[in-house]
């Protein structure tokens, strides 16, 4: 198939996983690709990690709003989504929302997270036969959410519940029914009350920090502090895009350490390692595949001249397997450095905020699941959602020996 043929809009190129062929020919061809959405919209892809980190860093010429999304996912936002946001809106709101990721509060979540990972792994092993992405990944991170935010014990199951349906969009085994009341709504809704009566009554939590959290200079001609509004819609970001990359990561990680035993039995062996070993599950399985930017002025990418008004997809997938910058990039190396990987964006102001969660989640799944790894077995073909956006499997049928 030639370059120009190559559709990575339609969600069928990656039933098998990621393509990586296709994704190795674009990086070589001569001149950027130029493609369509399924709308029929006209973007560049980017596929070259050099690209996209520019790309990234360049919030001048290249913008996130109105909306990020490509396929299924793109939708008319009108809350004020933080992904979505530039110039001082974004800054506004990233400067606030970090005072719940500072590191000292990540450090207050340690002990939580490892009594998540350890209570649903202690219940596979007694259950024997289990499906790892439903039963482990994919609730780890909505279970660690749910601590994150504060939300109380008896509301917890009826929130997951609500925010497991909005992983896999446009996969058919996820999506809800026709007509019934969308969940976004639902958690927003929820949100709203909570943020609402923390600031009556603050606690220990996520909504009382951004409710108490001020920017310590009104340069920027912008509102000081976040509103009720605001928190509740960045919860609701949170608990939703939040979860996937912790989410696909885990699925990934088992996968790719049972695949080279090897390198799993150097991480045993050495748990110094698990830094680098972190860095390169989320390079190895590149949780997001691709975002957009919306080209503001004209400019020139690869010597290509692109005007503004037009659109580029920068494939972060394809960056973290570039060969100009990761040796061997299609061999799993715990022991990788430097390691450049472009997962939680290439820098720039929309690098990811909760990347510091990320990888307490991921690191504390690891430390705990590498030694019970070797006796654990895939029993069926891993099965992957219909989805050109994320990087996961939605089925990882297991065995624990």
């Amino acid at each position: 198939m030639a370059v120009r043929d190559i559709d990575l809009m339609d969600p069928t190129v990656f039933s098998d996983g990621i393509p990586y062929d296709y994704f190795r020919r674009l990086r070589h061809s001569d001149r950027l690709p130029l493609a369509r959405d399924t709308d029929g919209q006209p973007f560049w892809y980017l596929t070259r990690h050099e690209d996209v980190a520019r790309v990234s860093r360049d919030n001048e010429t290249f913008a996130s709003g109105p909306t990020t999304m490509t396929s299924v996912r793109k939708a008319d936002i009108t809350d004020p989504v933080i992904t979505f946001l530039d110039g001082p809106a974004h800054t506004r709101m990233r400067k606030l929302a970090f005072k719940a990721f500072a590191p000292a509060r990540m450090a207050l979540l340690k002990k939580p997270i490892r009594g998540i990972v350890d209570s649903l792994l202690a219940e596979v092993v007694e259950k024997g036969e289990f499906d790892l992405a439903e039963d482990v990944a994919l609730r780890l991170p909505f279970q660690v959410l749910a601590e994150l935010l504060g939300v109380p014990e008896p509301d917890r199951d009826v929130v997951i519940d609500w925010a497991r349906h909005t992983v896999n969009l446009g996969d058919p085994e996820y999506d809800l029914a026709a007509g019934e009341e969308d969940v976004f709504d639902r958690l927003l809704g929820y949100f709203r009350d909570l943020a609402e009566a923390r600031s009556r009554q603050p606690a220990d939590d996520l909504f009382s920090i951004l409710l108490a959290a001020r920017l310590k200079s009104d340069r920027i001609n912008l509102p000081d502090r976040l509103s009720t509004e605001e928190i509740a819609v960045f919860a609701t970001t949170l608990i939703t895009a939040g979860s996937e990359t912790t989410y696909c990561s885990v699925s990934g990680a088992v996968l790719a350490l049972l695949e080279f035993g090897d390198e799993l039995a150097k991480l045993r062996a050495d748990r110094s390692l698990m830094p680098t070993a972190v860095d390169e599950v989320l390079r190895w399985v590149t949780p997001v595949t691709h975002f957009a930017r919306n080209v503001v002025r004209d400019t020139e990418i690869g010597g290509q001249p692109i005007g503004a008004g037009e659109r580029v997809v920068m494939w972060y997938t394809s960056a973290n397997r570039d060969e100009e910058v990761f040796a061997d990039p299609d061999r799993f190396d715990v022991t990788r450095s430097p390691n450049p990987h472009v997962t939680f964006g290439g820098g720039g102001p929309h690098f990811c905020i909760g990347n510091g969660l990320a990888v307490l989640e991921l690191t504390q799944f690891l430390d705990a699941a590498i030694d019970l790894l070797p006796r654990m077995e895939i029993t069926g073909t891993p099965v992957r959602p219909e989805s050109n956006f994320m990087n996961c499997v939605k089925h990882l049928p297991m065995r624990y020996r």
